[in-house]
């Protein structure tokens, strides 16, 4: 291995004394080449000199050089989830650091509030160089400056960029064509969202198979209705295995693609509802390890959930119908003026003008 930890110390000093370069370095370990759907907003929004850094771990030493480079010679970095290299690289004073947390709201607890492989002071150093966390709403800060230790002021609630093409009506509308135009099967039906998330256990992460008949789902359903379901990204078991009429599974779909076409979205502990509710997508809640649950989160869950919570599998098209055909409550609005009370369309500009600011020095 070429990069000990002498010698990644002598590159990183060398890369010290380089000149700082007005550049923007968009940094992401999620997928090579890509960039998450907030880091990606902004990026194709922000006009100046700007790079991508986006490699999935382990690092060959040819990609660790680079990205030592770049890491200490851009002026400001925007990132939109954990950079582990940030434990041991120390960032120069007039770099600016900007967290994009991927998710919205505040619902389940992580970081220092939630067990993680990590240390108490290994989740702190993560975290200790922001400049900037964006967070979806005012009433989030205190819970992300608690996971992450960081001071409240750092926690800017100006709301998730990617969600500005779903409060633009034309965006969504052409979203909604283009899904049915590639899946003219599912057209003229009511389409119901599943969408569980993944199971942790100790903090490592098992499979996950939920309850459900597939062969008593599919028989039951409507021909005007579909099943569609969406696997959270680090789900690595395909739990569905079958091939029914009305039951797809659409997991390899972007997320905005499917929830501009739903109806209903189903969903158990994920944030994901919280956009589906920016889309006045009713939601049903579906629980079935409700009481062995290990993860907590920051509000009374199940009791302020806002729609209809289940652990069984018997009346769960019972009470999709029933989100289907109902108006959304107080209930649903308030929550979700709490977790993206900030997303009104506008976020990619006020993140933007921050990232401009701390180019231009300010």
């Amino acid at each position: 291995m070429f990069f000990g930890k002498a010698a990644a110390n002598a590159v990183r000093s060398f890369f010290r004394y380089m000149p700082l370069r007005r550049r923007v370095l968009f940094y992401s370990v999620r997928a090579d080449d890509k960039l998450l759907d907030n880091a990606k907003s902004v990026y194709n929004a922000f006009d100046g000199k700007k790079q991508i850094f986006a490699k999935k771990l382990p690092h060959a030493d040819a990609v660790k050089l680079r990205q030592y480079y770049l890491l200490l010679t851009s002026k400001v970095i925007v990132t939109d989830d954990y950079i582990r290299y940030l434990r041991t690289v120390r960032l120069r004073p007039r770099q600016k650091l900007v967290q994009i947390w991927h998710a919205g709201g505040h619902m389940k607890k992580f970081g220092l509030d939630a067990p993680s492989p990590l240390t108490d002071s290994e989740e702190r150093a993560t975290h200790s160089q922001y400049d900037a966390v964006i967070v979806s709403s005012e009433s989030s800060r205190a819970a992300f400056a608690s996971a992450m230790g960081v001071d409240v002021s750092k926690i800017l609630p100006l709301g998730l960029p990617r969600t500005d093409a779903f409060l633009s009506g034309e965006k969504r509308k052409n979203a909604r064509e283009a899904f049915f135009e590639k899946h003219p099967k599912l057209s003229g039906k009511k389409i119901y969202l599943y969408c569980p998330t993944f199971r942790e256990e100790n903090a490592v992460k098992i499979d996950f198979e939920p309850p459900i008949d597939w062969d008593l789902l599919d028989g039951s359903l409507g021909g005007g209705e579909a099943f569609v379901i969406h696997r959270h990204p680090m789900m690595k078991n395909p739990f569905y295995k079958g091939e029914y009429e009305r039951i797809h599974d659409l997991s390899n779909e972007p997320m905005n693609l499917l929830l501009c076409a739903a109806d209903v979205i189903i969903t158990d502990y994920s944030s994901v509802v919280l956009d589906a509710l920016l889309l006045d997508i009713p939601p049903v809640f579906f629980c079935p390890d409700l009481h062995s649950y290990e993860r907590d989160f920051y509000f009374d869950f199940p009791n302020e959930l806002p729609g209809e919570t289940l652990t069984g599998s018997e009346t769960l098209l019972e009470a999709v119908r029933r989100a289907a055909e109902s108006p959304l409550t107080e209930k649903v609005k308030k929550f979700r003026r709490e977790h993206m009370g900030s997303c009104d369309g506008k976020s990619t500009q006020r993140v933007v003008s921050l990232i401009k600011g701390y180019v231009c020095g300010k």
